[in-house]
């Protein structure tokens, strides 16, 4: 960590994290392949209005994976072993108790959740049906989420891969057995799911009872401490806020467009599902992003504990130069195949097709920016300087994104729902990068 050419260590750290966010995202991915291609509209809208509990759910994965990954780095450098143990098993208490916050309400209060997540009387039946069992599956997809963060800070970036790899790889064959071969629909996805991220679970434990290497874990470190878990999620609340709001605007932008949609020729149902699937998209561009960051965070953790700023600047520097020519990339994809990538998901009409070319366009107009949000965010994180990764999430989810998503649609309508995504882009963009220019000069000067 200290004198290895950080190229290299990006390649070990970033490759697999990449690897393991590609393969996490491929879950929402392919669950939208199977239920677009069988039920069309329907199904895509379902997942679409059940997509903002998942986001919660990523959020506080974040939260419960970066604060012990970052918090063990950090308290390593500082040679304080036997806390960051505790760091360790705090985190998996945490990773328990945030599934089953997500957990019970949506078990108890489906209905009610879905409509305030813009669900229409057509789209419920679906919606209900999956988002009741995929509940039950909230404390596996926690802990199968936030584990391989806690394992590749122990410097298992391979193992953390694996344990992702394995459920994804379940997902895919349980969700072609239960939704073809047995026939249940929408309901044999959510199944699929839960089962899949058992396994993914069970690796997690396994590894922490038998493999973890860098401190050595005792039972007490598992035992519950209040104090310990605000202080963890303290420090993962960057990230997390970052997903967190993430769910609150897809809340925002599915209603205004079941609004605004059903006054338009394309219908709130057409809307919904065409957002669903672009949501989904969008959740493989973000993953490229989101990997990156991830193995940036060991590094500059580490290396920041220990005082050697001048590798800390270097491997951000590195990271978001890579985000941002990956956002262009992806600009490139949206501005030229928009509707090809929506067919992949199932059939349908003229208008429907026509929207998906106009959501693409002007909605993910600045995705060359957007990596900006995560990767700034993921650098400041790792420092522990929390208020400045929330800070930039705040610009762009709690304040230009809903405010648009008032003032534009009242003078363009649908469009306006849709332009709200690069104007809130953009003001997040400017903080982020003034932000990030200001910290790399700091650290720079710190190293001198």
């Amino acid at each position: 960590m200290e004198t290895e050419k950080i190229s290299k260590l990006l390649v070990k750290f970033c490759v697999p994290a990449l690897a393991s966010s590609l393969v996490t995202c491929m879950y929402n991915i392919v669950d939208q392949l199977f239920i677009g291609n069988l039920l069309g509209v329907a199904g895509n809208a379902a997942t679409n209005v059940v997509f903002p509990v998942m986001t919660l759910i990523t959020a506080l994965s974040l939260m419960c994976g970066v604060g012990p990954a970052n918090s063990m780095n950090i308290k390593r450098g500082n040679g304080e072993i036997k806390e960051a143990a505790a760091c360790v098993g705090g985190g998996f208490g945490l990773m328990v108790i945030c599934g089953l916050i997500c957990m019970i309400p949506m078990l108890l209060f489906t209905e009610t959740l879905l409509s305030a997540f813009g669900c229409t009387d057509t789209v419920m039946p679906y919606a209900e049906s999956y988002a009741r069992i995929i509940s039950l599956s909230f404390v596996f997809s926690m802990i199968g989420a936030s584990g391989p963060f806690i394992i590749r800070a122990d410097g298992s970036p391979n193992f953390s891969l694996a344990v992702v790899a394995a459920g994804a790889v379940s997902n895919i064959i349980l969700d072609a057995l239960f939704i073809y071969g047995l026939g249940w629909g929408i309901e044999g996805a959510a199944w699929a799911t839960l089962i899949a991220q058992s396994v993914s679970t069970g690796m997690v434990i396994w590894y922490m009872m038998r493999r973890f290497s860098a401190v050595k874990l005792r039972p007490s470190d598992f035992m519950p401490d209040a104090g310990l878990y605000l202080l963890l999620a303290g420090i993962g609340a960057g990230p997390a806020f970052n997903f967190g709001t993430q769910a609150i605007v897809q809340v925002f932008l599915n209603n205004a467009l079941r609004i605004y949609g059903a006054g338009s020729v394309y219908g709130s149902d057409v809307c919904l599902a065409v957002a669903g699937v672009a949501n989904k998209v969008n959740t493989l561009a973000n993953a490229l992003i989101v990997g990156m960051t991830n193995g940036l965070q060991p590094i500059a953790s580490f290396n920041f504990g220990r005082g050697n700023y001048e590798r800390v600047a270097e491997a951000a520097k590195k990271v978001v130069t890579v985000v941002l020519i990956t956002g262009l990339a992806v600009f490139i994809c949206y501005q030229l195949f928009p509707v090809q990538i929506t067919g992949l998901f199932g059939d349908g009409n003229e208008d429907y097709y026509e929207f998906a070319e106009r959501f693409f366009r002007i909605f993910f107009l600045l995705i060359p920016l957007y990596g900006l949000q995560t990767s700034v965010a993921g650098f400041f994180s790792a420092q522990g300087k929390v208020s400045k990764a929330i800070a930039i999430s705040l610009v762009r989810q709690v304040i230009f994104f809903p405010l648009m998503l008032i003032l534009l649609p009242e003078i363009m309508g649908l469009d306006g729902v849709l332009w709200a995504g690069p104007v809130a882009d953009l003001a997040m963009a400017v903080t982020a990068g003034l932000l990030f220019v200001r910290e790399i000069r700091k650290l720079e000067e710190k190293s001198l």
